[in-house]
């Protein structure tokens, strides 16, 4: 009786590991979709192609479209804020925290992060899900710089001038601008955001050496 008990645990178990494979496989697919053909391109049977899965199983794990797109947002958001968790959790001077976040914003343009960010938030204007969703994604964002921004203060007995809240939302408004900017064409001979942002890391050095 107890091997037939552990057997069809172990049963489920896969199961459960096989829809959540699948899953990630979808959303994958989706991201890549949406990357290439935008929102309004990126279709459920296209995903499902690009996913090499039965258009049924998009719908039975994702319900529609708009549910599809805002767990994509929520799936990558996760785990971008992990990736910048453990940036500042480093133990390298903020200055250098600084340039790798510049770093990871080239990577996240060419790896279409960005481009899926702002395409559902383009939605989102009449879509509330989606919008809730990408709030969220922003709000997670801001909150973690928060943190830093109080963390390195509290570290270095530094007074700062504003809230950690207000220039966590500043340095969160440099990067979101130069993403739109950077999505809109504007290259960096004309508008050079990345020397801009770079520059920021000057900055922060400075106050670390003061400090």
């Amino acid at each position: 009786m107890l091997g037939r008990m552990s057997s069809a645990a172990e049963k489920v178990d896969q199961r459960r590991l096989r829809g959540r494979a699948t899953r990630d496989q979808i959303l994958d697919a989706a991201r890549e979709v949406l990357r290439e053909a935008g929102y309004g391109g990126a279709t459920m049977r296209a995903v499902a192609d690009a996913a090499g899965v039965r258009l049924s199983l998009v719908h039975y794990h994702f319900g529609g479209k708009r549910r599809l797109f805002a767990e994509l947002l929520e799936h990558e958001n996760a785990q971008l804020l992990v990736r910048q968790r453990a940036l500042f959790a480093g133990d390298e001077p903020l200055a250098e925290k600084w340039l790798r976040a510049c770093k990871y914003l080239r990577d996240d343009l060419r790896s279409g992060y960005v481009r899926v960010l702002w395409e559902l938030w383009s939605v989102g204007l009449a879509e509330p899900e989606l919008a809730e969703r990408w709030r969220a994604a922003v709000l997670g964002w801001i909150d973690l710089l928060d943190g830093v921004a109080a963390d390195w203060a509290a570290e270095r007995e530094l007074d700062l001038p504003v809230s950690s809240r207000v220039l966590a939302t500043a340095v969160a408004q440099l990067f979101l601008g130069a993403e739109v900017q950077i999505l809109g064409g504007l290259k960096e001979k004309q508008v050079p955001n990345f020397e801009a942002l770079e520059l920021c890391a000057q900055l922060i050095g400075a106050a670390e050496r003061r400090a």
